[in-house]
């Protein structure tokens, strides 16, 4: 059986992944439900006592900054967390639970989940300043949590193989694409696309993902993924610490009608902020 075959082989497997169990399932309907509260949030997220451990723990953490330990989700949620970044950080968790990476030794989940969080906040803080519907700030934020989940199901799926895409490419984005679409046959983006499909998550997810880095996309979502692509290069530079050798992104920048002086600031705002960053960060890889 040749390498390409195995590669059409491994990559089938995407579209027959297992259904999510019946938890995961209504753990993520409720967490789309615009008009859910945060009584029945808690209410769904308590049948599963590892995500309300690992959310009491984020609570916790000092990315947060509060003085004293909680240990009541609902105090947690509202007091600490906030609905809309429980309802990302929640959609994260049970992906993260579901695809299981730790045959890949080679996967450092710390700075997945560091630059993943990384691009959410920069990318939400300045769709603030932005004037589009598809901006409001929960789908901003989630859409970057969720932009490289495709590395998740290809480690899932393929362990062996991303485990040598790693090795050669180290952590720099346009190696990774290369080294995947060479040993793996697609990149992270439309394995992503093609998992979110999968398992019914919002269409403006599956737009995000399959559209990443195409030049070409038209779509009502391209400003949406234009702010994305911003903030994912952006978040690479700050969690590897290489500020000073950001690019000028200025055309970007204008094109999201977005002044530089924002963006220096909101960059500012993150590398302050980056070690409680990677201490979530640590919360959400386990």
């Amino acid at each position: 059986m040749s390498q390409n075959t195995n590669i059409e082989l491994e990559i089938s497997k995407i579209k027959n992944l297992p259904p999510l169990p019946e938890a995961s399932i209504r753990i993520i309907t409720a967490v789309n439900d615009s008009d859910i509260s945060v009584e029945e949030l808690v209410d769904v997220l308590s049948i599963s006592p590892v995500l309300v451990a690992r959310l009491l723990g984020l609570a916790n953490s000092a990315y947060f900054g509060r003085a004293g330990k909680i240990d009541n989700l609902r105090i947690a949620i509202i007091q600490v967390l906030g609905l809309n970044l429980v309802k990302s950080l929640v959609l994260s968790i049970v992906l993260n639970n579901e695809l299981k990476t730790l045959e890949c030794a080679k996967f450092d989940a710390d700075f997945f989940w560091s630059h993943a969080l990384t691009t959410a906040l920069v990318a939400q803080k300045l769709a603030m300043k932005i004037d589009d519907d598809l901006m409001q700030p929960n789908i901003v934020y989630t859409s970057g949590l969720l932009l490289n989940i495709g590395l998740l199901a290809a480690i899932h799926i393929s362990p062996k193989e991303m485990g040598k895409v790693f090795s050669l490419s180290g952590r720099t984005e346009g190696s990774v694409i290369n080294e995947m679409r060479s040993i793996v046959g697609k990149t992270q983006y439309e394995i992503g696309g093609m998992l979110l499909e999968r398992w019914s998550l919002p269409i403006v997810y599956q737009t995000v993902l399959k559209q990443f880095r195409q030049p070409d996309f038209m779509g009502d979502e391209k400003r949406l993924v234009g702010l994305l692509e911003l903030s994912h290069w952006v978040a690479a530079y700050i969690v590897c610490n290489k500020v000073d050798d950001i690019p000028d992104y200025s055309e970007l920048l204008n094109r999201l009608s977005l002044s530089q002086d924002l963006f220096v600031k909101v960059v500012d705002d993150t590398v302050k902020n980056i070690d409680n960053i990677q201490d979530l960060a640590s919360v959400i890889s386990g």
